[in-house]
């Protein structure tokens, strides 16, 4: 008591205390900054993107995905590709963003309005409100879903939102990309040059040795001569993204023998049971590896071994389990009989207000009392059921094909209904059949003959790899990446191993697989992360049935490639390059002691060719391949001997005999109307390329996936 005592004197000491220490904390933590970006998925001319809106907006795509496909299940590969969809959407809402801002270019709520419900909507607007019979755009229904919106879940309302938004995105882009368009402008000076520049020719002959009969044995390459041609061709080294190479080898997770021994254990068990059930179809479907359908099928369908015993089988046959690929199989025979494969048909549809039908307002009452009305009227004058099938009809095609039954096939599972009621009918015989939106007038047409066919329960067991297996790859893996950590090593060790080295150059940051392996993007984050050097072991990446070991074989950075980097594979062109300049160096000097192109053509052993040229165009002349002659050619008088004349595939001796000029032409405006519809053309899909490669962007995806 003595102690409780003590504690309530000196109380209020203990909250000064304790309000001191957390002053302290906040202020300390206040006074800390957060690094720049480290939460951030990009920044984007300094504007940052958080990773948590990323994240968000792609679980809303995620959903988005599942709802259209009505699927729930979305593979990591279409995750990815989503991911990165998304990053790529939010990088060019900050940058068009920006330009929109900076001129003031907006979507007003009256444009808005227009483009979802005026005369001239929007093309989503287009392809989304149509009537369903006619496929053609109903405003009306624009009208009806916008009144019933404040009615609807709160789900509907978002996914409309978004809808409106992407219209509002769309317009703004278009409105911005033909401003652009529309500002194009060329100067009557510069239209005039272009026409004489593809309208003037030239007349020339040449001597142009052919370097390439030089033996490489007798041309020796320095790194003076690599820089030269470095040099000379840097445009050629720039590169927009980095790569990186590496070499790697897999370790696959097959089954043991163990693991095949109780797999075998297993499936006799489960076949035991499978002889034993009631319901072959729901234990197939409950216990197989593989699904099966259990539609009839002809002779030759199933894999050999089935189908060589069932045929000849009785229904409740069975087939014992056996191997074949890695998969043990079983089989139950379930019927038999003669079925034809396609049928000939026309149906009539009246339907009913059921779910997802709701337009239809007629009472499963009504549309049965109106089938039975235009059956009796088919009875006395069969020959009307297109024309009922048209004018009556509920199906959303049957207007233009009178209510054909397209791809009535034997196991289609959309037109079983009307398969199976053929079966039993004979060819222009009706009958009316009851579906899940209504009343349909069906008449056989034709069916083919009718064969042999059975139906079949199938169930498979895979042989699988047991986790004790998976463990002792993976251990197997970890050895070798932990042992060899050397270039040399790696490659001995797999050698000596029997694992298959392969290599992947060129892998992207953005990359999510290598070499076909998806779920690969783990290994793309290591060798693209800081703490990854040129010659490093990875550590073991378990890809989904095998695990893989690499090692960073080569980094390339952005921009300009460096020349100790390339130099392996340009020995082929700086070969060639060295010998262009050694059929100059003999060019000058026979060109030096004659002036005559005949004489120095019977020096250089080679002929003089001839060839008629523009200052655009391009020919078969080898002087038209090198851009750089060409540009001193038209630069020079006629009459007179130049070279020699070096470009990047020759060395050339030219003497120009004359010039034909472009034909007179005042009236240029088809010219400029062709340069600016090239120009308006190049607009829509050059402008936001351009400034998203003059923006400012930090990409920080690889930290984060």
């Amino acid at each position: 008591m003595a102690i409780i005592g003590t504690i309530r004197k000196q109380s209020g000491l203990a909250v000064i205390i304790v309000g001191v220490a957390i002053a302290a904390f906040v202020i300390g933590d206040f006074g800390k900054k957060r690094a720049r970006g480290t939460t951030d998925i990009a920044v984007v001319s300094g504007e940052e993107i958080p990773y948590t809106d990323f994240s968000g907006k792609v679980e809303e795509a995620l959903e988005a995905q599942k709802e259209n496909r009505g699927n729930e299940k979305i593979t990591d590969q279409e995750s990815f590709q989503i991911r990165q969809s998304v990053y790529d959407n939010m990088i060019k809402e900050v940058i068009m963003g920006k330009e929109y801002e900076e001129i003031g270019l907006v979507v007003t709520p009256d444009e808005l309005f227009d483009q979802v419900q005026g005369k001239q909507p929007h093309r989503y607007i287009l392809q989304y409100f149509k009537d369903p019979k006619t496929g053609i755009y109903d405003p009306a229904l624009v009208l009806n879903y916008l009144k019933q919106l404040d009615q609807m879940e709160p789900k509907a309302r978002k996914q409309w939102l978004s809808f409106e938004k992407a219209i509002k995105d769309d317009r703004q882009e278009t409105k911005f990309n033909n401003l652009v368009a529309k500002s194009f402008y060329m100067p009557k000076a510069f239209l005039k040059q272009d026409y004489v520049n593809k309208n003037r020719s030239m007349h020339l002959r040449f001597v142009a040795p052919n370097s390439s009969l030089i033996p490489d044995s007798t041309v020796k390459i320095s790194d003076a001569d690599y820089q030269a041609f470095y040099n000379k061709n840097i445009q050629y080294f720039y590169q927009e993204e980095s790569f990186r190479d590496i070499d790697f080898v897999t370790f696959d997770v097959v089954p043991s023998q163990t693991d095949r021994k109780k797999t075998s254990e297993d499936v006799i068990n489960l076949y035991k049971d499978f002889q034993a059930t009631s319901d072959p179809i729901t234990f197939m479907n409950a216990n197989s590896d593989k699904k099966y359908d259990t539609n009839y099928v002809k002779k030759g369908v199933l894999a050999g071994r089935l189908d060589s015993l069932l045929f000849d089988a009785k229904p409740g046959s069975f087939v014992s389990p056996f191997e074949q690929n890695n998969v043990w199989l079983m089989a139950k025979l379930l019927d038999v009989q003669e079925r034809p494969d396609t049928m000939k048909g026309i149906q009539c549809l009246i339907a009913f207000a059921s779910q997802g039908n709701e337009s239809i307002k007629r009472t499963k009452e009504q549309a049965k009392a109106k089938a039975d009305s235009l059956m009796n009227i088919l009875k006395k004058k069969p020959e009307m059921i297109v024309d009922f099938a048209r004018n009556n009809s509920d199906f959303g095609t049957a207007k233009d094909d009178g209510g054909v039954l397209k791809a009535l096939t034997d196991g289609n599972p959309n037109l079983a209904l009307f398969f199976d009621a053929g079966l039993k009918m004979k060819p222009k015989e009706f009958k009316v059949l009851e579906t899940r939106i209504g009343y349909a007038i069906f008449r056989l047409d034709d069916k083919t003959k009718p064969v042999k066919k059975i139906k079949v329960a199938v169930l498979a067991r895979n042989i699988d790899p047991s986790n004790q297996t998976y463990q002792d790859t993976y251990t197997k893996a970890s050895a070798f990446a932990g042992q060899y950590r050397t270039s040399e090593a790696f490659d001995k060790a797999a050698s000596q191993q029997g694992l298959s080295k392969r290599q992947m150059p060129n892998l992207k940051e953005t990359d999510n697989s290598v070499m076909g392996m998806t779920n690969a993007r783990e290994v793309v984050r290591w060798a693209f992360s800081e703490n990854s050097k040129v010659g490093d072991i990875s550590p073991v990446f378990d890809l989904q049935g095998k695990y893989m070991v690499a090692i960073l074989k080569n980094a390339t950075p952005k921009g300009a490639i460096p020349l100790d980097l390339v130099k392996s594979r340009l020995e082929p062109s700086v070969r060639g390059f060295k010998k262009v300049g050694i059929e100059g160096e003999k060019l000058a000097k026979v060109m030096a002691n004659s002036k005559d192109l005949y004489a120095i053509a019977t020096q250089m052993k080679t002929k003089v060719d001839t060839a008629v040229i523009t200052f655009n165009g391009m020919n078969r002349a080898a002087v038209a391949r090198d851009p750089e002659v060409i540009g001193i050619l038209f630069t020079s008088p006629s009459s007179k001997l130049l070279g020699p004349l070096q470009g990047r595939y020759g060395v050339y001796a030219v003497l120009i005999d004359g010039f034909n000029d472009a034909p007179k032409k005042d009236d240029l405006s088809a010219e400029l109307q062709q340069a600016k519809s090239n120009f308006e053309q190049r607009a829509a899909s050059s402008v936001y390329p351009a400034l998203q490669k003059t923006a400012k962007i930090t990409d920080s995806r690889l930290r984060f996936y």
